[in-house]
């Protein structure tokens, strides 16, 4: 009997992993090498198409907070805020969990990272 209930408990996490979204899209969240200039460069383009409005020409500032030149992000942290987004008095910055995978975010992560070393030029 106890195997049995093993085996239904198992197969009860593989369903749901599959079948609701944000499980099956945490599993998919392990964090790849983000130095990887292939992926630098394809969150670049990930950020030309969904961030450049309110963070501005390569993370310059804008509506949004500029992105060049800090030091204080984590990887960690930049992959939970695209994730689930982030709210500071009237700002808003939506949440993109639901509308890319998570190997685009670590992308955008990866590219965000990569201004460490820019200064703010708007």
């Amino acid at each position: 009997m106890q195997s049995f209930s093993r085996i239904l408990l198992t197969s009860l996490v593989t369903v749901l992993a599959h079948t609701v979204p944000s499980l099956a899209w945490a599993q998919d969240a392990s964090t790849p090498d983000l130095n990887d200039q292939k992926l630098v460069a394809a969150g670049e383009k990930k950020f030309s198409q969904n961030c450049v409005y309110c963070h501005g020409n390569a993370g310059s500032g804008g509506k949004g907070a500029p992105l060049q030149g800090r030091t204080d992000f984590t990887a960690e942290y930049l992959f939970d805020t695209i994730s689930n987004g982030k709210r500071r008095g009237a700002l808003v910055m939506p949440p993109w969990k639901d509308a890319m995978p998570a190997s685009d975010i670590w992308a955008l992560s990866a590219y965000i990272l990569s201004l460490r070393s820019k200064t703010t030029q708007k």
